[in-house]
């Protein structure tokens, strides 16, 4: 075995020894303000990889581009004090056509069959390689021309990684996109490790999007106008699965963790551990805390939900496992949710089972409890949640005018507010779930509030062990679980 691994590290000391260096400036390239490097970075990568593979350096210094396209066997390395300045010009966006020959499967947002996109740095279909470093790449989200509102296409990612398999993108620091800040797509065995992503300089720039499988994902501070690590899953015939996240701070206007909202595929055997979610640095758009009466901490950012689970394109979900989490100002720690927005090819909605979340203190801004929410036709099978510290605000002493129904909005879009601002639980409000366990879970409540802990409709072989509610031990149901329709529930000491 020692001559074995003796043999391997001399090979790759040979590779190395081999592999050939490229110096962008050495192409043509400049710090001069007024020329775009688009062409000469694109030379520097092109001739790298035509010689066999190795580095393309980027020195120190400002460089304006356009869009790069990255290649196989090419690693850009972006050294310290090194920034590649996306343009200002939309023009040094071309699309960049994805479907015309169908090469990473059926590709969707939002229901649409996604035909092309436009990014600052492109890898497509490219295999060792990728971006590492220890520079930057800026985006130009702050210009005129992408302030386009939400919810607009044409705007270019940051990074986009599409169809590529064994690639690495690691140390960098990605700041101001217009759009997703870094796009994973389709990728199979890449290596995320080390990024610093900062973007709240336009709409809809989520911190990093993964949609792929086999990837590992560590040591990276996120911190993002729009959902901050998202896992998605966009292709209708593949899944999003075998992905590991650790380490990492998590900090949004929107979620900090998320799967979904695209669905389609689904998500599998998917483990988050060791991650901190908070307040954002910002809250340039959203303006959460403008909740009169819901939200009661006015004068900080709020992350929306602190984990969000979904299932609601069609996808089947399971296996996600999420543990040793500590969350701040969340409006609501979590939300997990089938529903039908998008129906899959047989009309069906998305499948959800085996969910488990553990260890986690959490600390809530609103009177929005957590939810956990399937179909009538498609409940959500055993979820998990054991070892869990809750603080809410509390503050609810009359339920006078609460709806007396929560809707089921089977098709709303999915987040914490899609049922009210004004839900029966200050915990945990369960519907349609078949497999419901909650072990060792403590609340507290800053100021009194009159609701129940728990409110299950329609839930099956449910069990409540070991809860304390503003330190109690709780040995009776009644006190914190209110029953509506069909519940089996139980609790134990």
């Amino acid at each position: 075995m020692k001559n074995t691994i003796l043999c391997f590290v001399f090979v790759l000391s040979i590779l190395f020894a081999n592999a050939q260096t490229y110096n962008i400036k050495d192409w043509g390239a400049t710090t001069d303000t007024s020329k775009l490097n688009t062409n000469a970075i694109q030379s520097a990568i092109d001739q790298c990889n035509k010689a066999g593979g190795g580095e393309v350096i980027v020195p120190a210094g400002i460089y304006y581009t356009g869009t790069i396209f990255l290649k196989p066997n090419v690693y850009l390395r972006l050294l310290p004090g090194s920034v590649l300045q996306g343009s200002y010009n939309p023009a040094d966006y071309p699309e960049h056509d994805i479907s015309s020959k169908r090469k990473y499967g059926t590709i969707t947002h939002n229901g649409i069959h996604v035909g092309w996109l436009k990014a600052l740095i492109i890898a497509d279909s490219i295999t060792n390689g990728g971006l590492i470093g220890e520079g930057t790449v800026k985006g130009a989200g702050e210009g005129k021309a992408f302030q386009l509102g939400e919810n607009k296409n044409g705007k270019p990612i940051n990074i986009l990684f599409i169809g590529c398999k064994n690639v690495a993108l690691k140390g960098i620091r990605i700041l101001n996109s217009a759009q997703i800040t870094v796009s994973v797509s389709g990728c199979d065995e890449m290596v995320i490790d080390g990024l610093y992503i900062n973007s709240f300089v336009n709409w809809n720039t989520d911190g990093m999007d993964v949609d792929g499988r086999n990837i590992t994902i560590s040591n990276c501070i996120i911190d993002s106008e729009d959902d901050a690590l998202c896992f998605k899953s966009e292709y209708i015939d593949k899944l999003c699965e075998n992905i590991t996240a650790t380490n990492c701070i998590l900090s949004s206007n929107c979620n900090g963790l998320k799967f979904g909202t695209g669905s389609r595929g689904g998500f599998k055997n998917i483990a988050v551990s060791n991650i901190v979610i908070k307040k954002p640095s910002k809250d340039i758009l959203r303006k959460w805390n403008i909740l009169p009466g819901i939200v009661k901490k006015i004068n900080t950012n709020s992350v929306n939900t602190g984990i969000v689970i979904l299932g609601v394109d069609g996808g089947t979900v399971e296996n996600i496992n999420i543990s040793d989490v500590v969350m701040t100002d969340v409006i609501s720690p979590i939300m997990i949710r089938v529903s039908k927005r998008f129906l899959n090819e047989e009309k069906k909605p998305s499948v959800m089972r085996n969910i488990n979340i553990h260890h986690v203190t959490a600390e809530a801004q609103s009177i929005i409890p957590s939810i956990i929410a399937g179909l009538p036709e498609s409940s959500i099978q055993d979820v998990r949640i054991s070892n869990m510290r809750i603080l809410l605000p509390g503050d609810v002493n009359s339920t006078k005018d609460f709806p007396a129904q929560v809707p089921e909005n089977d098709k709303g879009y999915p987040e914490n507010r899609m049922f009210g601002l004004k839900l029966p639980a200050n915990g945990f409000y369960a519907r349609h779930v078949n497999g419901l366990y909650f072990t060792d879970i403590s609340i507290t409540t800053q100021v009194e509030d009159i609701r129940p802990v728990f409110v299950f409709d329609d839930v099956a072989d449910a069990v409540l062990k070991t809860i304390r509610y503003n330190g109690n031990d709780i040995k009776n149901a009644r006190s914190v679980l209110e029953k509506r329709n069909k519940v089996s529930a139980v609790i134990r000491e």
